[in-house]
């Protein structure tokens, strides 16, 4: 197999021979090791390389697309051809251009590789999954099982090279445990997932890990129902995480330009949210491991607001759908894989925290109020276009200003162009959940008035 550079060179070759005006090569190559550990044995192991190239060009005026696995010889003029005959079945009126880069462009310099991540023997790891659980079914007897206890690192390597001179590489690793833990009594059964991912090994904690998913499951017991009504809900960090995850794409101007979203290019400079509330996306940041220079099409990230202080300042785009609202690309272009066409995305997204502690944020409900630390049917419950959602939901009450009993049997609703305006405090307490690129991080937050439903 031929190496990258000989590769690409001999393609562009082949594609300027061919009648391609223009042409770039996507290469990612990458490793994966993982274990999950059950009931003292090993479930499931995987120890994997993976290489590929993704191939974009422009021919009779139109862009074509073609990957491959393989970086041979022979395979090029097959990966050509089948770029050629895409082409040619392209309907789309907006034309796809490859990225020209210029002096303007400032890419930054980015460390999300840690080498000693990868000193870490497979056995130690394996052993590491071993002993989590062990600790976990150790620590209660009401710990009946840890359904899940995995340990998993990845490492890759993403390039972009074209015919106009762009050439940028990209390398990074992480690792990310994770434990679900199961309890029992009188006949109730919770379950609490724990995670940990980071670049160094020494700031991992099996115990830790372990005992917090131990004491969060065994705090749900005996979780009853409320009463319906309109409360004050504080979201723990994670669900509001998931909450804004899923609503993500609200702000990604490809959605608002084909009448996904309520929010469009007008409504920049307009107030849509709380006067305290600024929404980020910062394609590099110390506060997430998942920082990358540039995105899919070789455009440099930037550190941007898309809410400041209540106020729209931007959707996401890549250079499609940003010519078409008449701007520049936010650098926010992504691809699912070496075969995945060009769209857009998130990059660190996540809500700038405040200086109140979460214990803070508890005090400020005086009286009655939820707090609401597990979430399911996101996926069916929410609604992207209205922003309308209705989600089964597990926390506990909040009396005068202090975590109280557990409750379950819950159903939180609401709407999230409304939730914006009704964040009454950002917590401080923000986490990034990252992937190898990018990544969504939110601090707890107090809302006021959602609605939620008891039996």
């Amino acid at each position: 197999m031929m190496t990258f550079e000989d590769f690409t060179k001999e393609l562009f070759r082949q594609a300027n021979e061919k009648g391609f005006n223009d042409y770039e090569v996507y290469y990612v190559t990458g490793h994966g090791f993982s274990v999950r550990v059950f009931k003292g044995e090993i479930a499931e192991y995987k120890n994997a390389t993976t290489a590929g190239v993704g191939f974009r060009g422009t021919y009779n005026g139109k862009i074509g697309h073609a990957h491959t696995e393989t970086l041979d010889l022979e395979i090029i003029t097959l990966l050509l051809d089948n770029a050629i005959a895409n082409s040619e079945i392209i309907e789309d009126e907006d034309v796809e251009k490859l990225y020209q880069s210029n002096e303007s462009d400032e890419y930054q310099t980015v460390i999300s590789y840690n080498p000693a991540l990868n000193d870490i023997e497979t056995s130690q790891k394996i052993q590491w999954a071993f002993d989590m659980e062990k600790y976990a079914l150790s620590l209660d007897s009401r710990v009946k099982m840890a359904d899940y206890c995995i340990i998993a690192t990845t490492e890759g390597l993403i390039s972009i090279v074209n015919s106009y001179g762009l050439n940028l590489s990209h390398q990074f690793n992480m690792a990310t445990v994770n434990i679900v833990a199961r309890v029992e009594e009188n006949g109730c059964t919770k379950s609490v997932s724990e995670y940990w991912n980071g670049r160094d090994f020494a700031d991992f904690d099996y115990k830790a890990l372990a005992k917090k998913a131990v004491d969060t499951a065994i705090s749900y017991l005996g979780a009853e129902s409320i009463a319906t009504g309109d409360y004050p809900v504080v979201l723990d960090r994670n669900i509001a995480k998931s909450i804004f995850g899923a609503f993500m794409e609200i702000f990604i101007g490809e959605n608002a330009q084909k009448g996904f979203s309520l929010l469009n290019k007008d409504k920049i400079g307009t107030t849509i949210a709380a006067p305290h509330i600024t929404l980020r996306d910062d394609g590099i940041t110390d506060l997430s491991l998942g920082s990358m220079a540039f995105d899919a099409e070789g455009v440099a990230t930037q550190k941007k607001a898309i809410i400041e202080n209540g106020v729209l300042k931007t959707l996401l785009y890549n250079t499609k759908t940003a010519k078409k609202d008449g701007v520049k690309s936010t650098g926010n272009a992504t691809k699912s894989g070496i075969g995945g066409a060009i769209s857009t995305s998130h990059t660190n997204f996540y809500l700038v925290p405040s200086n109140t502690s979460f214990d803070e944020l508890l005090a400020q409900v005086s009286e009655t109020g939820v707090l609401i630390t597990e979430v399911s049917g996101l996926h069916s419950g929410t609604n992207a276009v209205s922003g309308d959602f209705s989600v089964s939901a597990e926390g506990y009450l909040i009396e005068g200003g202090k975590i109280g009993r557990p409750i379950e049997q819950i159903t939180i609703a609401g709407n999230f162009y409304e939730m914006l305006n009704n964040i009454v405090t950002v917590g401080s307490d923000l986490r990034f959940h990252s992937s190898g690129l990018g990544g969504i991080g939110m601090p707890s937050l107090l809302v006021n008035g959602l609605r939620v439903s008891g039996l």
